[in-house]
């Protein structure tokens, strides 16, 4: 009689056994086959997601807190977002709008390209007894002029070794002096409002100079630059 009891209340516990190794979440396991329809459930949701996305049917929608990824209400994966966000779809470009800033691929290239910036150096001369001009230009990543400021080293020389030769007059015209690294060889200098430098160069008389400037690392070169005397 003992055992047909044992064996009813088994036989009773088992499907609400079975119906809660499906939701397992922190619990002390004593058996770790209890874990195996915990895994294949999440396998087969996995496997069923993954086949959404390559088969193209899957679809993103966004509400006001939360951005979902998946084929329909029941199987589709959820992602807070902070903030108000609203979205617009124009033919096949979707644009999305977060604290009332519009963020599309247009705007969002742009803003990456104002993050990595470069610049250019340019010489010339001024045909005055050995004078001319080094201009330093801050670039966006697609070429245009940036009007940002940066802090950008420039050093000039008479050979082309990246070696400092004091001139008789190297300095900052257009632009803001920040150090004197050596006097009339090189500086530490501010782009002015449209991401310019203008370097004064006086070598005292004809003859060939080279510049540099740097800025994040990356050291751009003048090239030579022959300055001639009348």
């Amino acid at each position: 009689m003992k055992y047909i009891s044992f064996i009813l209340a088994l036989t009773v516990a088992l499907p609400l056994f079975a119906a809660q190794d499906t939701t397992l979440t922190e619990r002390e396991l004593r058996d770790p086959k209890q874990l195996e329809p915990w895994l294949e459930a999440n396998a087969s949701d996995a496997e069923t997601r993954i086949a959404a996305i390559e088969g193209g049917t899957a679809t993103v929608t966004l509400t006001t807190d939360k951005l979902y990824v998946g084929n329909d209400s029941s199987n589709r994966t959820e992602m807070g977002i902070s903030g108000e966000v609203t979205a617009s779809q124009d033919g096949t470009n979707l644009s999305l709008v977060v604290n009332s800033e519009v963020i599309d691929g247009d705007n969002l290239v742009a803003a990456l390209a104002d993050r990595i910036a470069y610049i250019t150096v340019t010489g010339a001369d001024l045909a005055t007894n050995g004078t001319g001009t080094i201009t330093i230009q801050l670039k966006d990543a697609d070429g245009n002029d940036l009007s940002a400021a940066a802090l950008i080293r420039t050093w000039i020389g008479t050979a082309d070794d990246y070696g400092v030769d004091a001139l008789t007059d190297y300095s900052v015209s257009t632009g803001t002096e920040k150090e004197e690294v050596t006097a009339n060889g090189e500086y530490l200098a501010i782009t002015d409002g449209s991401g310019t430098i203008v370097m004064a160069v006086d070598n005292g008389g004809a003859g060939s100079v080279y510049a540099w400037a740097e800025v994040g690392g990356r050291i751009v070169a003048s090239g030579e630059v022959a300055l001639t005397a009348p």
